[in-house]
């Protein structure tokens, strides 16, 4: 199972910083699911659910307002106005 670098930040600080399986966001033009490896590119994220896996089986979802992803090679950033965990 590969991982990844993600970083989740708001006005608040980071909400999450560590390594996961995959991250899954609504981004403008549709749904996204990050994973290793993905191609780099910087888009728009909507207002909606996400969910970060930490692994193939255990994840935790969240409610953000929308913001910036960027995914490089190795690491995946998510700037947000808003993210809150469900737990």
């Amino acid at each position: 199972m590969s991982t990844f670098h993600l970083t989740v930040s708001s006005p608040d600080g980071n909400k999450f910083d560590g390594e996961v399986f995959k991250f899954d966001v609504r981004g403008v033009e549709g749904e996204l699911a990050i994973m290793a490896g993905h191609i780099p590119f910087i888009t728009s994220v909507i207002k909606a659910p996400c969910t970060v896996w930490l692994d193939e089986d255990k994840k935790k979802t969240a409610v953000s307002d929308g913001g910036l992803l960027t995914v490089d090679t190795d690491r995946v950033t998510f700037i947000s106005g808003s993210f809150e965990f469900d737990d």
